[in-house]
Formats: C-alpha cells, sequence, structure tokens
C-alpha cells in the first residue's frame, strides 16, 4: 500500500476522532458552557425539531465511525474508498468542528455560512462515492449509506438553523406568518428528499426528513399549522420518496440498454 494512501487512512480517522470529541464537549456544555441543546432552544424557531429526534447524531456517528473502520482495513474496496473520498472526509471534518464551535459561542452569523460550506462538501462526497463503478452492497452499507444520512440531516439542520438565526436576529419575515415560513420550508425538504431519492438513489433522504419534521410536528402539537401539516406531510413525504426512488432506479438500469 503506497505511503500516502496509509497517511490519508489514518488522517482520516483522527479527523473524525476530533469531531467526536469535539461534539461531545459541545453536546455537554463543556466547550462554551452551554450545550447545544440549550443555546437553540434560546432561539427556538417553529422548525426546530423535538429534543429526542437530534438522537439521529448517534445513528450518523456510529455510521461514520463504521465507515472509518472500513477505510482502515487492508482491502482493495478500503483502499478504493479513501481514493474516492480524496482530502474531502477531512475538509467536512473540519467544517463540522468549525460549525460546532462557532455555534456554541453564539457567533451565528459565521456559523450560518460555515454550515452552507459543511453541506456543499457532503454534496461533493456523495458524487464522489458514486463514481465508478456500481457499488457493491459492503460498499453502500460502509460508505454511500452513512454518507447519505449524513447529507440529508445537515441539509434539514441548514434550514433549521437559518430560522434559528432569523430569531437571533429578530428578522421579521417580510411580515409573513413564522408559520407559514416552516410549513413552505416543510414543503421544501420533502420535495428534496423525493429528488435526492430520485436523481440519486439516496433513499436514506426522505427518511430524515420524515423523521425531523414528525419532530417538529411533536414539539408544537399547539400550532394547527404545524400540526397538521406534519400529520399528513411526513407519511407523503416517506410514499413520495419510495416512489421516487423505485422509479429513478428503474430509470438507471435501463439507461445502459438504450444507448
Amino acid at each position: 500500500m503506497p505511503l500516502t494512501l496509509s497517511r490519508q487512512k489514518a488522517g482520516n480517522v483522527l479527523a473524525l476522532v476530533m469531531v467526536i470529541a469535539l461534539n461531545g464537549l459541545a453536546a455537554t456544555g463543556a466547550m462554551s458552557g452551554d450545550s447545544i441543546g440549550v443555546i437553540a432552544n434560546r432561539y427556538r424557531s417553529l422548525f426546530l425539531p423535538a429534543d429526542y429526534v437530534f438522537g439521529i447524531w448517534s445513528v450518523i456517528y456510529l455510521g461514520l465511525i463504521a465507515s472509518a473502520v472500513y477505510q482502515a482495513l487492508p482491502t482493495a474496496g478500503a483502499e478504493r474508498a479513501v481514493q474516492r473520498l480524496g482530502i474531502w472526509w477531512a475538509v467536512t471534518g473540519a467544517l463540522n468542528v468549525a460549525w460546532i464551535s462557532l455555534f456554541s459561542f453564539g457567533e451565528f452569523a459565521l456559523a450560518l455560512p460555515v454550515m452552507v460550506l459543511f453541506l456543499v462538501t457532503l454534496i461533493a462526497i456523495g458524487e464522489r462515492v458514486r463514481a465508478g463503478t456500481v457499488p457493491s452492497l459492503t460498499e453502500q452499507a460502509f460508505l454511500i449509506w452513512p454518507q447519505d444520512i449524513y447529507l440529508a440531516w445537515i441539509s434539514v439542520a441548514l434550514i433549521a438553523n437559518s430560522f434559528q438565526f432569523a430569531q437571533a436576529v429578530q428578522w421579521s419575515g417580510f411580515g409573513i406568518a413564522e408559520s407559514t415560513w416552516a410549513v413552505a420550508m416543510m414543503l421544501v425538504a420533502t420535495l428534496l428528499g423525493a429528488m435526492m431519492a430520485w436523481g440519486r438513489g439516496n433513499w436514506l433522504f426522505p427518511l430524515v426528513v420524515a423523521w425531523a419534521l414528525r419532530g417538529i410536528g411533536a414539539r408544537y402539537p399547539e400550532v394547527a399549522a404545524i400540526a397538521d401539516t406534519t400529520r399528513w406531510l411526513v407519511p407523503a413525504g416517506v410514499a413520495a420518496g419510495a416512489v421516487a426512488w423505485l422509479a429513478g432506479r428503474r430509470a438507471r438500469r435501463s439507461r445502459p440498454t438504450s444507448r
């Protein structure tokens, strides 16, 4: 194995260890004195899911740990994975740490553009891990699916953080009710989930969106616009995602034979 590839494997593992360690400090409040949950609830918006929803980070990090272990294996598949990821795994880790640090210290105006860059790097990773040959089940389970969940959650989190920033700066929303904005962005997120399932085969994206939206409805059962919308939109989004994924899969399978 080339020395540079060995170093990259070690670097990817180290990057993930740093991300998990610093996120742990932020989650407990050890970083800034207040936990991420306390800070988020200080500027509560109508696009903020119930606290239990954020347990998805455990799923994300378990998936990333499994992915890092897979990359460290002395196999051709692992080497191919590391080569596909390139520097993006480490860059994403650095942006994760930068965002969590800025958010923890209340630097919301800086945290938001960092999260946008964070999302862009996850998109780049999603494209790179799907490039080349058709991935095996192992590659899907240990490389593609963990990144798909990560991308989906950060996409939703970017919307939530935008709402939180609007609360922090007391933005009036052009006179439009916050509940209207929240419902509109729920529809956008659901549509994005279906598009990702169809266009990129990311069947996990609509499930993550549904998980987040269900949590928003659970937090605000007294807000009719939110509760009523999530009641029908969550199952509709899951169903639309399944149909879109099946349609996209059929289209991708028929593409080679049509040439």
